[in-house]
């Protein structure tokens, strides 16, 4: 099977092969069609799998046909969220969605705590379809009024099991009541 077979628009197969990726890993075959298909999915795979490509692709995807070339931010509404357990997984996850992103309208951005929220406040604020957050800062984000969720069509859990041990379950259910109820939702471990 080949990246071409999963029906990935061209720009982001033209990405993929700048990288130098030919073929899907085993999670990114069992997972990019299920979630193409619109299906909620539990999902997990080693570290170094291909894990993060097996949820933003089909998810950058799914929101291609929605993004915007406008300058206005009401034009890039958050589409897709992807919360992570600590910040560097989050900065990790970023750099590749803004590396399979690339050449295409989808604005996406990282939150997370540590720095100044002031710092991160320009890049939610301007408009984001993408956001990938730990969900300490974005409560702070969302309490600030920076950023809205009630277009996220797409949640991804990315180190779901992770975040539960690590006690984020308050601010998880805090951040699910945000969304909107019709939504797909990724677990990934």
């Amino acid at each position: 099977m080949s990246f071409a077979e999963l029906a990935l628009d061209p720009r982001l197969l033209a990405n993929l092969q700048a990288l130098g990726y030919s073929q899907p890993t085993p999670i990114q075959q069992q997972a990019i069609a299920p979630v193409l298909a619109g299906r909620d999915l539990l999902a997990g795979a080693q570290t170094g799998t291909g894990k993060t490509a097996s949820f933003v692709l089909p998810i950058l995807q799914k929101i291609l046909p929605l993004a915007s070339t406008s300058t206005s931010p009401a034009r890039h509404p958050v589409r897709a969220l992807v919360l992570c357990p600590t910040r560097e997984l989050a900065v990790q996850v970023a750099d590749n969605a803004q590396t399979y992103a690339k050449h295409t309208p989808i604005r996406t951005a990282v939150v997370f705590g540590g720095v100044d929220i002031k710092t991160q406040t320009p890049a939610v604020r301007a408009g984001v379809e993408l956001l990938i957050a730990t969900p300490g800062r974005l409560l702070d984000h969302l309490e600030q009024r920076n950023v809205n969720l009630n277009q996220v069509q797409y949640l991804v859990l990315d180190e779901a099991d992770r975040m539960l041990d690590m006690g984020f379950l308050p601010d998880l259910q805090r951040i699910l009541n945000l969304l909107p109820k019709q939504r797909q939702t990724l677990l990934f471990s």
